[in-house]
């Protein structure tokens, strides 16, 4: 069971990495860095902030990859090229799907007499930083996870309690531009989220390199998740939206979506629920996180489809949760449409939402730049079923007509208000529509 908090500052339009101006080529040390290499990118912080003065972190959703669902908690350097590789290979980086996030599994959590974590070179020959100038140098980023707590679920792996400065001088100084903070041991352990998430977005701040990392706040326990009274509500998923945003680029809104290698359509209707309690909660530099896109990993083709056009209506992170080694080419170009991700980085920065349901059909809407609308028809039952909007209850201004685009038909049509489609089962027509 996986639990973040995620601090990010860039989405698929932001400039690309910094390229490190060489990799360094000595064995690496125990803190993962090896000798050679220094604290700061080229351009002084995070590659996710771009060049100029401080810019807002996420002013968009952020995209990229995560180990956890895909590969699971076994995986090292190797891996994460190999991933790498296959995400600018399939076109995933030049769709924006950039950062490459270990999740889970990249150390053990032991420390060295000094209180540093240690990093196995067996798990990583070249050192950590080795690895992050190879990302940046492709112009990809780099995220990291840890647990607020002493250590992450069930007393395993990397936790922070006791040492957030040092980790996030770490973080910072390996070249990391992400890091996912879970809550799931210190949730075992009882402990409070929201003080210890100021304490570690203010080391975030504060580390040694002066680098600017993203943060994904990652309190994934529903109330009574974990022992059937704690959390309490106000420690819970559910409330993490009222403190968040003030330190965090991101936050989870319900439990995980799923386990390693299974995500099922059912769990992603529960979390598009959970998250759209709070729609303003969300805008630019701070987004509610429904969780991750799960393609191959138990949903058909539809619901896969369905999933990324809901998570483009709600504003979402989209972090692939898939390994795409092992992905399909549909499901490669599925998640790489331009028009479906424009919705999710329109820069207006609207969370989107449900403004109708009759029976198991939904209308979403989401305003977007130029006074145009994204409508998404959900059909969440068992058979086909027709769903309409009007222009005006959509949002729309008032025109003669309006330009219907399907966004995965790629179809325009025109008309003189009603937005209508039959939709087959555990499915989501998508449309852009603007008047005239």
């Amino acid at each position: 069971m996986a639990i973040c908090v995620v601090a990010l500052g860039l989405g698929a339009g932001v400039a690309s990495a910094a390229s490190p101006t060489g990799a360094p080529a000595a064995s690496p040390s125990s803190s993962g860095a090896s000798p050679s290499s220094s604290g700061a990118s080229p351009s002084g912080g995070s590659a996710l902030a771009g060049s100029g003065p401080p810019a807002l972190l996420a002013p968009v959703p952020y995209l990229g990859w995560n180990t956890y669902y895909g590969v699971g908690g076994i995986f090292g350097e190797q891996t994460i090229l190999s991933v790498a590789r296959a995400l600018m290979r399939t076109g995933l980086a030049g769709a924006g799907y950039r950062i490459v996030w270990f999740d889970f599994g990249w150390a053990s959590g032991r420390r060295d007499a000094s209180g540093r974590v240690l990093v196995d070179r067996r798990q990583w020959p070249h050192g950590l930083r080795w690895l992050t100038d190879w990302l940046h140098r492709r112009h990809l980023l780099a995220g990291i996870y840890t647990d607020a707590g002493r250590s992450g679920c069930q007393k395993l792996g990397v936790g922070s309690l006791g040492h957030y400065r040092q980790d996030a001088d770490s973080f910072g100084a390996w070249g990391f531009d992400a890091v996912k903070v879970d809550f799931c041991g210190a949730g075992q352990e009882g402990l409070d989220p929201r003080p210890l998430y100021i304490r570690f977005a203010r080391a975030l701040a504060d580390n040694a390199s002066h680098r600017r990392l993203l943060m994904n706040v990652c309190n994934f326990w529903v109330p009574g998740q974990i022992d059937g009274s704690r959390p309490s509500y106000a420690n819970s998923a559910y409330a993490s939206y009222r403190w968040a945003p003030a330190i965090a680029q991101s936050w989870r809104t319900d439990t995980d979506i799923g386990s390693p290698h299974n995500i099922q359509w059912v769990s992603v209707l529960r979390n598009l629920d959970r998250d759209a309690a709070h729609p303003t909660a969300a805008g630019p530099g701070h987004w509610n996180d429904p969780d991750y896109l799960g393609p191959g990993l138990g949903m058909t083709a539809s619901e896969a489809q369905a999933q990324l056009s809901m998570w483009a209506i709600v504003a979402a992170p989209l972090i692939l949760g898939s390994d795409p080694r092992a992905l399909p080419r549909s499901e490669i170009a599925m998640l790489e449409n331009r028009s479906v991700l424009a919705v999710d980085q329109d820069r207006l920065g609207i969370q989107g939402t449900m403004i109708r349901q009759s029976a198991s059909g939904q209308v979403w809407i989401k305003p977007l730049v130029g006074g145009q609308v994204a409508v998404a028809l959900l059909n969440r039952g068992t058979g086909p079923l027709r769903i309409s909007v009007s222009a005006a209850d959509a949002g729309l201004s008032a025109a003669p007509s309006y330009r219907v685009r399907d966004l995965w038909s790629h179809r325009t049509t025109s008309s003189a208000g009603e937005i209508s489609a039959v939709v087959a089962p555990d499915s989501v027509v998508l449309y852009r529509v603007a008047p005239g």
